[in-house]
């Protein structure tokens, strides 16, 4: 796939785009980062790891797929969720 197509199916600048390629940029956000693997058709987690979800230890491949399904919307509240809770626990 081209960086243009990559661009216009996922809202994400081409130079943002190309940022993230070159290394010249932090890796994506998680919202800019479901965007891209939903395009490219695979999971957050090989596009960070390189590891598929089905390397990830059993109980947790459940939940990876139901988070792979979620909107930005969802994902963002499950994101805020998650943080809380660490926040909570930590203090």
């Amino acid at each position: 796939m081209q960086i243009k197509d990559l661009s216009a199916q996922t809202g994400i600048s081409k130079n943002t785009i190309d940022n993230y390629l070159s290394g010249q940029k932090s890796l994506p956000n998680a919202e800019n980062a479901i965007k891209i693997a939903k395009v490219l058709n695979t999971s957050v987690e090989f596009l960070v790891t390189g590891k598929k979800s089905a390397d990830a230890p059993s109980r947790y491949k459940k939940l990876y797929d139901a988070i792979e399904r979620l909107d930005d919307k969802d994902f963002s509240a499950v994101v805020f969720l998650v943080t809380t809770m660490l926040h909570h626990y930590k203090d």
